[in-house]
């Protein structure tokens, strides 16, 4: 099967089972958002930065290199496998014992059960990373949508019911531990690899020599990410931190199912040609304006509606929520540029320059959020939308020193998509507005229908290189 077939298959299964995913994923958020209140999420939002340093720690940058290795046998898969389940237990019991301490910092004493059960949720995973590795090596994209369809609604399933008999917080977290100890058991099920008794030093230390400048990077980019949960959590309400998390959740999905979609697919494909750099380049030239085409107005139109959309889902006492929603769409925009950027290093072992990179941006957040500190909470949100920009000028620069593919190179190829989302943006906006006053459906769907109209006929009268790379994909599925 040629590249680009293989690539497209590739991108229409991952899309399905990241729509399916994230679909049922803000069915069941939406609901728990209805049904409990900003304050259970703030509880949750506190100690996402434990669990996201500790699912950092257990990969360990590990499994991705068991994507990028050439040649791998089964002593390679055991090896990782056994010693991320060490790994996961260790943590856990770290975590366990830190949880007071953790829950005197926010001054919450009902984070102590919350952290020591939700932290199960890195252990659970830790016996199926290596089966979810194997499969995307394979590029078995398909199966793995099959495989995630059941943990999800299972998951969703049992987070809205224990919701509607009053379990509060309880409902958020035994839904995620419910999704991914049905994955977990699925992956184990399906999957024609099985760990065997093998466990090799020398595989460990040759992965964990790829491996372990990416978990520096994921540790330092785990705080970072949870620095504004850490100061609104401590320095706010924790009814404010549940409305800046579920803003920074909803405007995370869009972002989250293009950067899944690309990320899966794009990173075995570059693997695979990563020593043919100009056909590398023309691949990662292409993604970038198949990516920005979808990103950039979605993105723009989400906030441009932000809050008749959150108060009309979600209810008035979620307003907070719309106009933090509304800010870090901004930033969103760019997620997906920034992964598939990094996903380059990864693609060329350059762990090394991963790490330098991610020193350096966390050295400017810092910076940068300190003052945006002084501001209060607006002023930590809008600081999300200038590290953002400035990090892809930061990310650019090493790709280019890869591929010869530098910011300016990368903006000449998305500049249209930019100016025309931008404007439609303006018209959205406008039209929301002005019309429509006390219907709230109306000031959702007409200026949805007009921006989209707008963005469709533009791209096709301009014949952008973004619109005949979508027209090129759907002839490749004939």
């Amino acid at each position: 099967m040629s590249l680009k077939k293989t690539a497209t298959l590739g991108l229409l299964w991952t899309f399905l089972d990241t729509i399916v995913a994230k679909g049922v994923g803000i069915a069941a958020s939406i609901t728990l958002a209805r049904l409990l209140s900003p304050r259970e999420f703030g509880l949750i939002g506190m100690i996402y930065i434990i669990t996201s340093i500790s699912a950092t720690l257990v990969d360990g940058g590990l499994t991705a290199s068991l994507i990028r290795t050439k040649n791998i046998t089964n002593k390679d898969y055991s090896t990782i496998f056994y010693t991320n389940i060490s790994i996961s237990f260790i943590l856990y019991l770290l975590v366990y014992l830190l949880a007071p301490l953790i829950a005197q910092f926010y001054e919450e004493a009902e984070l102590i059960l919350i952290i020591r059960v939700y932290a199960l949720i890195f252990v659970i995973t830790s016996f199926s990373a290596v089966q979810h590795a194997y499969f995307e090596r394979k590029m078995a994209f398909k199966k793995l949508m099959l495989l995630n369809i059941p943990g999800i609604l299972i998951g969703a399933i049992v987070g809205v019911c224990m919701a509607y008999l009053k379990y509060g917080v309880w409902s958020i977290i035994f839904m995620q531990l419910a999704t991914q100890v049905v994955l977990s058991l699925m992956l184990w099920i399906i999957s024609d690899w099985k760990p065997s008794l093998i466990f090799s030093r020398e595989k460990l230390r040759q992965h964990f020599g790829f491996g372990y400048k990416l978990t520096i990077s994921g540790i330092l980019n785990s705080i970072f990410e949870n620095i504004y949960n850490i100061l609104i959590g401590k320095y706010f309400s924790t009814a404010a931190l549940g409305q800046f998390e579920r803003s920074y959740t909803f405007s995370q999905y869009p972002s989250l199912v293009l950067t899944t979609i690309v990320g899966k697919v794009s990173y075995p494909l570059m693997a695979g040609i990563q020593d043919e750099k100009e056909r590398l380049k023309q691949a990662y030239k292409h993604i970038l304006q198949f990516i920005f085409f979808i990103s950039a107005p979605l993105m723009l139109g989400l906030s441009s509606i932000s809050k008749p959309l959150f108060l009309f889902v979600l209810g008035p006492q979620w307003e907070q929520a719309a106009i933090f929603f509304q800010i870090l769409c901004i930033s969103g925009m760019l997620y997906p540029v920034h992964v598939f950027n990094l996903n380059l290093l990864k693609v060329y072992g350059r762990s090394d320059w991963f790490l330098k990179l991610e020193l350096i941006k966390k050295i400017m957040i810092a910076l940068i959020v300190s003052v945006a500190f002084q501001f209060g909470i607006y002023g930590l949100v809008w600081s999300s939308v200038i590290t953002s920009f400035l990090a892809l000028a930061i990310n650019t620069y090493y790709t280019n020193l890869l591929i010869d593919y530098n910011l300016w190179k990368q903006f000449k190829d998305v500049w249209i998509i930019l100016l025309l989302s931008i404007i439609m943006f303006i018209i959205m906006f406008a039209v929301q507005y002005y019309f429509f006053e006390g219907y709230l459906l109306l000031k959702i769907l007409v200026p949805s229908l007009t921006g989209i109209l707008f963005y469709l006929v533009t791209n096709y009268l301009l014949k952008t290189p973004s619109l005949q790379l979508i027209l090129q994909f759907k002839q490749n599925l004939k």
